[in-house]
C-alpha cells in the first residue's frame, strides 16, 4: 500500500542528540513529579524528626527506634525519588549508545506520522565467514496527530511525544528548511 506522504526521509540519531533529547523529555514529563515526591518525602522526614525529638525526652527505646526508622525510610525515599530518573537516563543512554546509529525513516502525511527502522548499524559488527542471521526489522509505527500528540522543537532536534509515555527524536541535521516547515506544521493539520 503506497502512502501519500508530504515528507519522507531517512535519518540517524547521534548519541549526543539522544542524550540531550531524553533529558529535555525528562524535564517536561519526569522531573516535575520526581521533585514533588522528593520534597514531600523530605518534609515527612523533617516532620518525623521534629515530632520524634519532642517525644524523645520521655519516650522509651522502642518509640525512639520507631521514629528513627521512619526518619531513615523517608530520607531513603526522598533520595530514591531524586536519583531514579537520573539513573534511568544514564542506563537508557548507555543502551542506546551500544546500538550504534541505526537508520530510521519518517513519513509525514495528513494527520499522521510513520516512523520505521530501515537498517541496523553495522559499523560495529565483526567480519566473519558465517552468514549473519537476518532478524526482521520492527514494523513501522504510525503516530496519529490528536489532542495528546505534542511536538517540541529545540535547536538541533524535535521531540515527538504521541503520549506522555512515548518519545521519538527527530534530529534536524540533514533536513532542508522546507522539510523542517512540514514537520513544524504537523500539529496544525
Amino acid at each position: 500500500m503506497e502512502e501519500n506522504y508530504k515528507l519522507e526521509k531517512e535519518y540517524t540519531i547521534p548519541y549526543d542528540t539522544f542524550r540531550d533529547a531524553y533529558r529535555d523529555y525528562q524535564k517536561i514529563y519526569v522531573f516535575p513529579k520526581s521533585r514533588i515526591k522528593t520534597v514531600l518525602f523530605a518534609i515527612a522526614a523533617l516532620a518525623v524528626m521534629m515530632i520524634g525529638s519532642m517525644m524523645f525526652v520521655d519516650a522509651d527505646e522502642k518509640i525512639k527506634y520507631i521514629f528513627y526508622l521512619f526518619f531513615v525510610i523517608f530520607c531513603v525515599l526522598s533520595f530514591r525519588s531524586w536519583h531514579t530518573p537520573n539513573k534511568m537516563r544514564a542506563n537508557l543512554v548507555q543502551s542506546v549508545q551500544a546500538l550504534g546509529e541505526p537508520v530510521y525513516k519518517i513519513g509525514i502525511g495528513g494527520g499522521f506520522i510513520d516512523i520505521s527502522t530501515v537498517s541496523d548499524d553495522t559499523s560495529n559488527d565483526i567480519e566473519t565467514d558465517e552468514p549473519a542471521e537476518d532478524e526482521p526489522l520492527p514494523e513501522k509505527t504510525r503516530l496519529t496527530v490528536n489532542n495528546d500528540f505534542q511536538l517540541y522543537e529545540y535547536d538541533s532536534y524535535f521531540l515527538i511525544v504521541p503520549d506522555t509515555s512515548m518519545l521519538y527524536i527527530l534530529p534536524k541535521k540533514g533536513f532542508s528548511e522546507s522539510e523542517l516547515t512540514i514537520i513544524r506544521d504537523v500539529k496544525k493539520q
